[in-house]
């Protein structure tokens, strides 16, 4: 588990460097039996969240679930691997975040979460990200399990509903380089390539030290 930390964390380095950088806790973050965790499963290895915890700064002093607000965005991040069920404390922190976002200081209202907590929509978000599922999927602007605006791509104005986003690609256990030589003249493509690479093959393999051999040999 901490090699491939180490991995993730140089990947995402030169973005965190230079902004803010938020993280929501995970399975492989949090869960293991007889931790308190929701799921009764050893994805973390027995981490149980301190290593995720200590590593990165979290504007709170409760590091399972936040709010913070960033420019113009209010941001509620919860933590799937603890019960967010009606009558928990995490489903009150959660309807509390909603409702004290102060639209006219930050207009846009976000929410996150790891595992997807289903497209049950709430009008107050404006939109919602989660990860785990490692593919992306975008919904329309959902109210009441509805979509409220026809539009594919481009909105303005008040939606009345929430854009779900799934964006669990980073975990996914394949990567592929597509390389496409184009001219301007006509944006057509003369020459391409495509590289890809299992997970595995970079495991032993950190940005600064690289092993004469990876687990592929």
């Amino acid at each position: 588990m901490v090699q491939m930390s180490t991995v993730i964390i140089s990947q995402v380095e030169p973005i965190a460097s230079i902004v803010p950088y938020m993280v929501a806790s995970g399975n492989h973050e949090r869960d293991w039996p007889n931790s308190g965790s929701f799921y009764e499963i050893m994805d973390s290895g027995g981490e149980c969240s301190v290593l995720a915890e200590t590593m990165f700064y979290f504007p709170a002093e409760n590091r399972a679930k936040y709010a913070t607000n960033y420019g113009m965005f209010h941001f509620c991040i919860v933590d799937s691997e603890h019960d967010w069920r009606e009558g928990t404390e995490q489903y009150k922190f959660i309807e509390h975040c909603l409702a004290s976002a102060d639209r006219r200081k930050q207009p846009w209202l976000i929410f996150a979460a790891h595992r997807v907590l289903g497209y049950s929509s709430n009008s107050w978000v404006d939109i919602a990200f989660y990860g785990h599922v490692y593919n992306y999927e975008r919904t329309c602007p959902i109210y009441q399990n509805q979509c409220v605006n026809s539009d594919k791509s481009r909105y303005s104005g008040t939606m009345n509903g929430t854009i779900h986003v799934v964006v669990g690609g980073g975990a996914f256990n394949c990567s592929s380089l597509l390389f496409e030589y184009k001219k301007s003249r006509d944006e057509k493509v003369y020459d391409s390539f495509t590289i890809s690479r299992e997970y595995k093959d970079v495991l032993a393999c950190v940005h600064d030290s690289c092993e004469p051999t990876t687990l592929a040999s």
